[in-house]
């Protein structure tokens, strides 16, 4: 008896074991949509980025308006930009930016907040450090009331990303990275200042999108398809576009509140440990090269995504300008001349 037992145990946890792995692999599958619908493509753009590549950034931003004739922008707030002193704001870049996607009829998606996009990912100024952690909550609600404030006349601006991958262990923060607490506080406030659609990010393929996507109205997700890391190198990831669907159904069953997910980062630039600036090119092009540039363009199109940013188009500038290489810059064009969807239009 206790040999049929022990059997059937036995069994019985094979039996489990064969199920998930088979869950498993099953929800990392999967080739996605079949017949892409209509795009609204976007572009995110960094000054910052530009600058370090050796560019003037409103070049750039011009450049991406008038020749790549981008209508959807993701732009960002940076705090150490914007507040060199305590209580002091100087938000004239930015107003510029907005009133010029304006004239073109480009609308913006607004990162607000202190984790922004862009590497060291918490952009804090230096005058907030040694304060303590209860002070420093504080200023961060100040400086979000303050961005809300100076900016929500612009009305092109059609949604507020409050910060960005809020709670995902990545970057370099003083003190510690935002807590789910002040992330909850800084969504209510910025509901409480302004009626505009509420978003917020998470990666793609290191998160569950749970943690913080029941705050918001809509969840904007990253895809990266090859990393690298000082540990174990250079990384490629094995998912497939059905992953990023399953994920998708699996989190709105979850929170009902969420309204959508959209592609806020397709990886289009190289992953360098050290600033593409100082990157040999054939280097670059080893994490980023241009046949792997239209893969991961059609690999997102699977994904079934409405809405999807370009995120490397300062990297393009360089190379058309400074290598003479137009190829990536033109691909860019050729995306924004898609027929585009109606999403937040």
């Amino acid at each position: 008896m206790k040999r049929v037992v022990r059997r059937t145990l036995k069994i019985t946890g094979t039996s489990i074991i064969v199920l998930l792995v088979g869950f498993v692999i099953w929800f990392l599958s999967g080739e996605g949509v079949k017949e892409p619908h209509d795009i609204t493509w976007g572009v995110s753009f960094f000054p910052k980025q530009a600058q370090e590549l050796g560019l003037d950034w409103r070049t750039v931003y011009i450049a991406l308006l008038d020749d790549m004739k981008v209508k959807r922008l993701r732009l960002a707030v940076p705090w150490n930009d914007v507040s060199k002193d305590r209580g002091v704001y100087d938000f004239s870049d930015i107003h510029w930016m907005l009133t010029e996607a304006d004239k073109r009829s480009a609308t913006v998606t607004l990162n607000v907040g202190r984790k922004l996009m862009r590497w060291p990912e918490c952009h804090d100024p230096e005058w907030i450090y040694g304060t303590s952690h209860e002070e420093f909550d504080e200023l961060v609600l100040e400086f979000l009331e303050d961005t809300i404030n100076n900016l929500k006349h612009h009305q092109n601006i059609v949604m507020w990303q409050v910060e960005n991958e809020p709670v995902f262990p990545f970057g370099e923060c003083y003190g510690a990275l935002p807590s789910k607490d002040l992330f909850k506080r800084e969504v209510a406030l910025v509901r409480s200042l302004d009626e505009r659609p509420v978003a917020t990010t998470d990666s793609g393929e290191l998160a569950s999108w749970l943690a913080v996507s029941g705050e918001v109205d809509r969840l904007g997700i990253s895809l990266y398809r090859v990393t690298d890391n000082p540990f174990w190198g250079r990384f490629y990831y094995p998912l497939r576009p059905g992953f990023y669907q399953k994920k998708e159904s699996f989190v709105k069953a979850i929170h009902s509140n969420l309204q959508d997910v959209f592609l806020s980062e397709l990886q289009l630039e190289p992953w360098t440990l050290i600033p593409l600036s100082m990157t040999p090119l054939a280097e670059q092009f080893e994490s980023m090269n241009f046949s792997r540039t239209q893969a991961n363009v059609e690999f997102a199109k699977r994904t079934g995504f409405g809405e999807i940013y370009l995120w490397g188009v300062e990297w393009w500038y360089w190379l058309k300008r400074e290598h003479r290489d137009a190829r990536f810059w033109n691909f860019g064009k050729s995306l924004m001349q898609e027929p585009q969807s109606s999403i937040l239009e």
